[in-house]
């Protein structure tokens, strides 16, 4: 049985490489695709046997180089603090003197174009947009709709910042 503190490091490991792959290969992959991935990599299916071999985060970084993850590219990142998913993280954020949730990474996405190709995720309320419509969603479920300023508002802020991606059109 693995202790606390070996499994606190290996998840903070297993987020390092995931934060490498979002930074430097502009992928958006999750803690589960790492994980994953190093268990197809190594012919490992235990992942507390990854755990207990104690690996840096750049010999993880290493095992994982030139596997093919099947996750949407990060096109660009736009921060839009007048966006709020209510019942949203960002009010505690806010509690704290935090500045945190107003950051969405613009997706693109050819192998599931749900809800849009491309869409926005935000990372720290795990909700990604459809930018052709509005509605924001946690795990493929509907939570809320942005008024239609909001989204021309926010389409508005890709276009400028980034004119080479293609947004989807909007829906009436």
């Amino acid at each position: 049985m693995l202790s606390s503190q070996e499994m606190n490091r290996f998840n903070g490991r297993i987020r390092e490489v995931e934060e490498h792959y979002h930074s430097e290969k502009r992928l958006h992959v999750e803690y589960v695709d790492v994980l994953n991935a190093l268990m197809q990599v190594m012919g490992e299916p235990n992942p507390e046997v990854i755990c207990r071999m104690d690996l840096s985060t750049e010999e993880l970084i290493r095992k994982l180089e030139g596997h093919a993850f099947d996750s949407p590219a990060i096109l660009g990142q736009v921060s839009d603090p007048a966006i709020e998913v209510p019942g949203s993280i960002r009010r505690v954020y806010t509690a704290l003197n935090r500045i945190s949730g107003t950051d969405w990474e613009i997706l693109g996405n050819d192998k599931n174009p749900f809800p849009s190709n491309p869409c926005a995720h935000n990372e720290v309320e795990d909700i990604t947009m459809d930018l052709a419509a509005g509605g924001l969603y946690h795990d493929g479920e509907f939570v809320h709709r942005l008024r239609k300023k909001e989204l021309v508002n926010f389409r508005a802020k890709i276009a400028e910042k980034y004119p080479d991606i293609l947004l989807p059109p909007m829906a009436e």
